[in-house]
This record gives C-alpha cells, sequence and structure tokens, in this order.
C-alpha cells in the first residue's frame, strides 16, 4: 500500500520500481532509470551542492532532458 508520498516524487530516497515506471511512462529505458537511480544513490540523493534532494522526479526530468539535448 502507497502512503500519500510514495510514488509522488517526494519520498527520498525513491524506491527502484517508482523510478522505473517514471522512465518507462517518459519514453526511457529501465537501464537508463537504473543509472539515474544508481548515480542518485551513490550521491545520498544530494545534489552536487550537497543538498537533499527534495523530490527526485524533478531531478529525473532534468536528467532526461539533458541526456536527449546530447543526443
Amino acid at each position: 500500500m502507497l502512503t500519500d508520498v510514495e510514488g509522488t516524487g517526494k519520498s527520498v530516497p525513491p524506491k527502484i520500481e517508482h523510478v522505473r515506471i517514471y522512465f518507462l511512462q517518459k519514453d526511457q529505458s529501465a537501464a537508463f532509470a537504473q543509472e539515474f537511480f544508481d548515480h542518485y544513490q551513490s550521491m545520498n540523493w544530494k545534489n552536487r551542492q550537497g543538498t537533499k534532494l527534495s523530490n527526485w522526479k524533478s531531478t529525473a526530468w532534468e536528467w532526461i532532458l539533458k541526456s536527449n539535448s546530447k543526443k
């Protein structure tokens, strides 16, 4: 059963299943979702300035946009 914040982007760290679903909804691969998850997991879900992420979905969207702009 989901809590009020699970799956909304505000539960940090997220469950990998939620990250995969989000990436698949954005027409991205599960492997790309795993790459995002592993990267931020290694950073303890903090940004480059050391601040804990407050919404992983907004960070994931930026990750997707940045990746697509490189193509």
